[in-house]
C-alpha cells in the first residue's frame, strides 16, 4: 500500500507542478499578446485543475503516514 500511495503522490505532485507552470506561462503569454480571454482561461480552468490535483496530492501524502512503512520513517 505504501508503494502505491508513494507513486500516486509523486505522479500527482509532478502533475500539479506542471499545472502551476502552465498557469504562469499561459498567463504570461496572454499578457504579452494582450489577450484577456487567454489570461482568464488560464486563471480559471487550468488553475482549478491544478488546485484539485494539489489537494489530492496533499491527501495522499497525509495517508502515507498511516501505512506501516510511513510510520517507520516518522519514528526514525
Amino acid at each position: 500500500m505504501y508503494r502505491i500511495l508513494l507513486l500516486a503522490t509523486r505522479v500527482c505532485l509532478i502533475v500539479f507542478l506542471l499545472g502551476g507552470v502552465a498557469v504562469v506561462v499561459g498567463q504570461t503569454v496572454g499578457i504579452v499578446v494582450g489577450s484577456g480571454p487567454l489570461v482568464e482561461s488560464f486563471g480559471d480552468t487550468v488553475t482549478e485543475i491544478a488546485c484539485v490535483v494539489a489537494a489530492v496530492t496533499g491527501a495522499l501524502a497525509f495517508l502515507l503516514l498511516y501505512t506501516q512503512e510511513g510510520r517507520q520513517y516518522v519514528d526514525e
